[in-house]
């Protein structure tokens, strides 16, 4: 089997992608210098066959120029199109994914080397929220029944617009009579609202309760996150089957979902209580879109496919 180096120790955002690579190759945790200041950061730099991998899984802030200057190649989950650093030659986009349960790969790999890196609060405080994340399953399609949907979100203090988005997706699913919904968007611990209408408040969900009301979903609602990047909920929709409602990307992905066929794209709020009332009367349509998405997913975001897309391009 492969060996392949992991120069740093990455925090829970690259979850997915070392589940990925400990299915396809053998890692071995070989910290450098030269990549410290990544430790506990959401970045993830390999080596194999003498060749560095740089995987940015941070919010679109911009190239990590150190390291980008040290790999041969440069993978980033929100290869945001309009920024210049993100469009540099080595830089490439990867497919969505999400922030799994690898608690013990990440306490086998690092030990106590990785205690040594980041101190054993942090380490710990890492190994907790990698064990309160969901198990990566790969789910097999069922078409879903009902009309049960699910939305919760937290409130960003520098995001007003997206703020601004969920809540108005809250509040069409609220007034739709042909939906159960449940959600809403979480209080923050200061009370602060950010100028949301308490009507759109609801509680906050366990990420066990999340993941598990989000795969009973029939509708979900891929978000726009910070900065424009795109939220973890993409990736867990598709694999949970379920009918995507989603804003275009403002980032790169190797392979863009197509509208209608693995996901549905809108382009303002108002068009939410249309776009939800067309999938619950139109059966077929809503079925087929979410299979596409699950095909989507299954065909391109697999951990192992990803891990496999990444060493092979080198």
């Amino acid at each position: 089997m492969q060996i392949v180096n992991i120069l740093n120790v990455p925090n829970y955002y690259c979850s997915y992608y070392l589940l990925g690579l400990g299915r396809v190759a053998r890692l071995k945790y070989t910290p450098l210098p030269e990549f410290a200041h990544l430790n506990d950061k959401p970045f993830l730099v390999l080596e194999v066959k003498g060749k560095v991998i740089v995987i940015e899984n941070d919010d679109p802030i911009g190239v990590d120029k150190p390291s980008y200057e040290l790999a041969d190649l440069y993978f980033a989950t929100n290869k945001l199109k309009s920024r210049e650093d993100y469009n540099w030659p080595k830089t490439r986009a990867i497919f969505p994914h999400y922030s799994i349960d690898n608690w013990g790969q990440y306490l086998q790999l690092f030990g106590v080397r990785g205690v040594r890196e980041i101190g054993f609060k942090e380490f710990l405080r890492q190994t907790y929220i990698l064990y309160r994340r969901p198990d990566f399953v790969n789910l097999p399609y069922k078409e879903k029944e009902g009309n049960y949907v699910f939305f919760a979100g937290s409130i960003w203090k520098k995001e007003n617009w997206a703020n601004q988005v969920r809540a108005a997706f809250v509040k069409a699913c609220q007034a739709n009579s042909h939906i159960q919904f449940e959600g809403g968007m979480n209080p923050r611990s200061d009370g602060d609202l950010c100028g949301l209408s308490p009507s759109v408040m609801d509680k906050r969900y366990t990420p066990e309760e999340f993941a598990t009301k989000s795969s009973q979903s029939v509708i979900g609602f891929s978000n726009p996150a910070v900065l424009d990047a795109v939220s973890w909920r993409l990736a867990e929709y598709m694999n949970y089957g379920c009918f995507i409602i989603s804003f275009p990307f403002k980032i790169e992905v190797p392979v863009e979902p197509v509208h209608g066929k693995d996901i549905h794209y809108i382009q303002d709020v108002s068009e939410f209580d249309e776009v939800i009332t067309y999938a619950m009367k139109n059966e077929k349509y809503r079925k087929n879109v979410s299979k596409g998405a699950k095909e989507y997913f299954e065909r391109y975001c697999l951990p192992e496919t990803q891990a496999k897309m990444i060493l092979d391009s080198i």
